[in-house]
């Protein structure tokens, strides 16, 4: 007789958590500049290729964020999607020290304000096209309007902690 691995989910967030933690996902940073001061946002919950007509990302904020307010009102989000050792980078942008986030980061600012990271994976110039509530979260679909690939490989977040892709054909196996 086969046994199920599945087991009954009891509501508890910290199982939730760590259940939600094995599976792999980039780092996004959402940053715009307002009025000479820029703000960001890093998620791991960003999700691209929600749909190709029209271009859709999705992101998930927790309604507690004070920066999502910030995005959510600007015209334009800059979306970079971390590359190969910017886990640093990563902690910095999430700090408490919101003054400090930015300083000695290379950035690139588009005209309508929107922010971009120095040698991420992926770029995506954004805007707001819908906003819905999704428990303790909003759910955000992003349009998107510009893109750029860089020439780094993604940074992963994966069982809480930053990962870096490998090349299975380069590992040998005995």
């Amino acid at each position: 007789m086969t046994r199920t691995k599945v087991r009954i989910f009891d509501g508890d967030p910290a199982v939730a958590r760590n259940a939600f933690a094995q599976f792999p996902s980039g780092v996004a940073v959402l940053a715009v500049d307002i009025d000479g001061r820029k703000h960001a946002l890093v998620a791991s919950s960003f999700m691209v290729g929600v749909s190709l007509d029209p271009c859709l990302g999705a992101v998930a904020v927790q309604k507690s964020s004070e920066t999502w307010g910030l995005l959510e009102d600007a015209r334009s989000i800059g979306v970079s999607i971390l590359g190969k050792g910017q886990s640093d980078l990563t902690r910095k942008l999430a700090s408490k020290d919101r003054a400090a986030r930015f300083e000695q980061v290379a950035v690139e600012i588009g005209a309508q304000g929107a922010v971009f990271l120095e040698d991420a994976a992926l770029w995506l110039e954004c805007s707001i096209h819908e906003v819905s509530e999704a428990g303790d979260h909003w759910l955000a679909l992003l349009e998107v309007n510009k893109l750029g690939l860089g020439e780094n490989e993604p940074l992963i977040w994966h069982g809480a902690k930053f990962r870096e892709l490998v090349d299975a054909r380069s590992v040998d196996v005995e």
